[in-house]
């Protein structure tokens, strides 16, 4: 039996509050007996909220990874998972997995009303399928919230136009309609340190602009709520989005020419019915994302001059929640069907489609016995069958997830504490490739984790003053981890397994309020290992200390905002030998609530304040140091200062 690590760190906490339950899902509501979760709305950040990542990226737990400014692609990590592994619901709708490794957070549409939720520590069995890396569930506007409409407008750097809208309206006989609209434009021509180029910093040749980073986005969404007899409820949302972006490659391989295309098509009816203490549900989904990728000098790297691909996902569900008692359960039986069919394709290496076929069945309990101790427990199995149309073989596997956490304590002080057992198969890239991008490994293995955590979560008020703080130790043991390794004399990646890994760290939170100040502070950190080297090195791109700061006055309609935001500890390679120097990047803010304009609000944003774009990579073959554009993945420059002036208003 392999050893157990014992990680433990002490900190002080603080955990962001939310006073009502306000996110949609399927899973038993109450105490966090069930597991952590982080939660972000649109309106209660602190910054101005431009995209999905920025939205998410100062949660407990959660670090993003970005591989330029707003809007470009963007992957996020949980408790230092790999991006690969995370889950993503939208709209109550599992995304497919087919055409990538990873959902980019750059596709994830927000609008006034969205809504975040993180779960950090298990996915409950009643929402889906587990996942080693946590979930992240995104909430649209929801016809049930109250009527309004609310607007949402933005400018700033690299000519970046930005808009949202929603309007929530009650059509009578107690039919609700939710509609929503969003738009997105930049250039992206940020400037970053050429490498090439050797003169002093002062040199204005030292920095060059970025090339081919522009994108520009819509997104749509109509959601309607309609009473039927019996108490029955009928919800139906369809959403449409449409994407074009360059791709700018790294530093060292820039590709001007690179473009792609993407469009995604989502539609969902759900059926609530009551029956004897509790209520019987019924979903039924579909989702279509399609991509159109074009490179004129596509064979010059040995990638395709032209792909399409079109991902179909469809699926359906019935589940059942009640109420005995003490006694909440939730529970469903849910089937999936995923196809990655190819299209045009000009290139070397033709694609093959490929289909996947689930069904799993889980259930979440929660029991209150007493005010001062509830216990929670869930279980789920899931079954699939992965077929290429090549001749990799197909494959059938079923796998079972289950944990079980408990709460104690009552008033101020409350102690959580959970353990389980995950498990994910390959997706449709690791397991088949990509052409020009991934390389197939049919012989991939399911991963899989042991994981344990414990916390405490305090709040209290003292006068005028009021403290919310959370403290969270966690573990996972994982046994052939997916992870993409760069082989072959072009270093194009493939999906292997590490047989063997270590995951740990502490969470720690705190909100302190006192009249008009405002305090939010998040720390992560961070210890993992490759267990399958001599040397255990650190899993790379994971960082060992992750601080985000928000403080803001409130000074009658003005408010003024200070962030920092801090990395340490991140390593570049899979040895552990190259390390990412750390970083600190500043931000300000300003924001008026406009006098005699009632709900008008204009803010003015600057992030990396003093805007530093170099750090001094350590060379320890030379002894020596090498200047380099700052990044969250080696060669993908990050931009320097950047200002966004933005104007809201609401009305009935």
């Amino acid at each position: 039996m392999r050893r157990r690590l014992a990680f433990t760190m002490m900190t002080l906490v603080a955990r962001t509050a939310f006073a009502d339950d306000d996110i949609e899902d399927v899973h038993v509501r109450g105490s966090q007996a069930r597991g952590f979760d982080s939660r972000a709305k649109v309106e209660d950040a602190p910054r101005e909220i431009t995209d999905a990542a920025s939205l998410v990226e100062p949660l407990l737990g959660v670090h993003v990874r970005r591989l330029g400014a707003d809007d470009g692609f963007a992957t996020m990590s949980v408790r230092g998972s790999s991006s690969n592994q995370v889950a993503f619901y939208l709209a109550g709708v599992p995304l497919p997995a087919a055409g990538d490794p990873t959902v980019d957070l750059a596709s994830l549409p927000i609008w006034p009303g969205s809504q975040a939720r993180v779960h950090r520590t298990f996915t409950p069995a009643a929402l889906g399928p587990s996942s080693l890396g946590g979930t992240l569930v995104i909430d649209p506007p929801r016809a049930t919230d109250p009527t309004g409409c609310e607007t949402w407008m933005a400018g700033g750097s690299f000519g970046s136009l930005r808009m949202r809208v929603s309007e929530i309206a009650d059509t009578g006989k107690d039919v609700r309609v939710a509609a929503a609209l969003s738009a997105s434009r930049t250039d992206g021509d940020f400037s970053y340190y050429d490498v090439k180029h050797n003169p002093p910093l002062s040199d204005p040749r030292a920095f060059v602009p970025r090339v081919n980073d522009d994108s520009a986005q819509a997104n749509g969404l109509v959601s309607i709520v309609a009473p039927l007899r019996n108490g029955s409820t009928l919800r139906a949302t369809t959403m449409l989005q449409a994407r074009d972006q360059g791709l700018p490659g790294s530093i060292y391989a820039p590709t001007p020419f690179q473009r792609l295309r993407f469009d995604r098509e989502l539609a969902t009816v759900e059926l609530g019915v009551p029956l004897s203490r509790g209520v019987f549900g019924a979903q039924a989904w579909a989702v279509r994302q399609g991509t159109d990728y074009r490179d004129p000098a596509g064979l010059v790297d040995l990638s395709a001059i032209e792909q399409q691909t079109t991902i179909f996902s469809a699926g359906g569900n019935v589940s059942y929640k009640a109420r005995f008692g003490k006694l909440q359960i939730a529970s469903k039986l849910d089937a999936r069907g995923e196809r990655y069919e190819p299209g045009t394709y000009i290139g070397p290496t033709p694609p093959v489609g490929a289909t996947r076929t689930s069904v799993g069945l889980g259930a979440d309990a929660e029991y209150v016995a007493s005010r001062a101790v509830t216990i929670a427990a869930s279980a789920r199995i899931d079954g699939w069958y992965d077929a290429s149309d090549s001749a990799t073989p197909g494959s059938f596997d079923a796998r079972p997830n289950a944990n079980a956490g408990v709460e104690i304590g009552s008033g101020a002080v409350r102690f959580a504490a959970h353990a389980g057992y995950t498990s994910r198969p390959a997706n449709f890239v690791e397991r088949f490739g990509a052409p020009g991008g991934f390389r197939p490994n049919a012989n991939l293995q399911p991963e899989s984790a042991e994981t344990i955590d414990a916390g405490v979560r305090v709040a209290k008020r003292f006068g005028k003053l009021r403290l919310e703080g959370e403290l969270a130790l966690f573990a996972q043991d994982a046994q052939e981890l997916i992870t993409f390794v760069p082989v072959g004399a072009n270093f194009v990646p493939q999906a292997q397994n590490v047989s063997a890994a270590i995951i740990a760290g502490v969470e720690a939170e705190l909100r302190a309020q006192f009249r008009g100040l405002d305090l939010r502070a998040s720390y992560t950190g961070l210890y993992t290992e490759n267990d399958d080297y001599k040397t255990h090195p650190p899993l790379p791109y994971r960082p060992a200390h992750d601080v985000v700061v928000d403080v803001s006055y409130q000074l009658g309609p003005f408010r003024l905002r200070y962030g920092l935001d801090a990395l340490f500890g991140m390593w570049a390679d899979a040895f552990g030998t190259v390390e990412v120097p750390g970083r600190v990047l500043h931000s300000a803010g300003l924001r008026l609530d406009v006098p005699k304009l009632r709900r008008v609000r204009v803010a003015f944003d600057v992030r990396n304040l003093f805007d530093l774009r170099t750090a001094d990579y350590p060379q320890q073959l030379l002894g020596t140091t090498v200047k380099q554009p700052i990044g969250d993945i080696y060669y993908f420059p990050l931009p320097g200062r950047s200002v966004l002036l933005s104007v809201s208003w609401t009305h009935d």
